[in-house]
């Protein structure tokens, strides 16, 4: 039962921090040119990508943490403040930074493969993903921490496929306005868990 309630919090944080019903409008532009089964190609290349990208960052997070020499309490009090910016900018707070630079999506515009640059990085295996991986993998170095991790990373890069694979009629379906709704949802549950991370961090120091 506690590993399934892991799961299920850290699967609801790296959701909502990938937001993939925000990417749709942006996966249609950059895939415009292609066929459906193009689409479906790019989608799961990328979509495999960031799944390795994250898992590396996952087993290797710790190592890196004590190369720098980092403590655990400030990578949860720091990468909480991070998601909690991010939080804002979903919840339109703050001033909302682009995922990807115009210089990627002119380049991706260009390319006939945009399956790994912009779309597994930095869409969604960016840098506010793997400080949450490494943040999450920093709590308990257990197998089964790291089965949770990796299983939530599948189950959400599975929906975002399935997602951005209909999202043509998800877009149709329910609008911008709806996506906008789905991604103000998302952002407070991700504030709600970057304060989480800072108490965390404020309590193992204190």
């Amino acid at each position: 039962m506690e590993w399934f309630s892991l799961l299920l919090s850290t699967f609801g944080l790296l959701f909502a921090l990938i937001d993939p019903p925000g990417y749709i409008p942006l996966f249609l532009t950059l895939t415009a040119g292609d066929s459906e089964d193009g689409r479906r190609r790019i989608l799961k290349r990328a979509c495999i990508a960031a799944f390795v990208f994250l898992a590396t960052f996952t087993f290797v997070g710790n190592l890196l943490l004590k190369f720098f020499a980092i403590s655990i309490p400030a990578l949860q009090i720091s990468g909480g403040l991070i998601l909690l910016v991010i939080g804002f900018e979903m919840l339109n707070m703050l001033p909302r930074g682009e995922k990807t630079t115009k210089t990627e999506q002119n380049e991706a515009s260009t390319k006939e493969d945009v399956s790994i640059i912009p779309l597994a990085i930095p869409m969604l295996a960016g840098p506010a993903s793997i400080v949450a991986v490494i943040v999450l993998a920093s709590r308990e170095a257990s197998l089964s921490n790291y089965a949770a991790i990796l299983v939530s990373i599948a189950i959400t890069l599975g929906i975002t496929y399935a997602m951005l694979q209909f999202a043509q009629r998800i877009l149709h379906r329910i609008g911008v306005t709806g996506l906008r709704v789905l991604t103000r949802v998302m952002g407070l549950l991700l504030c709600a868990m970057a304060v989480q991370f800072v108490i965390d961090g404020y309590l193992a120091v204190k």
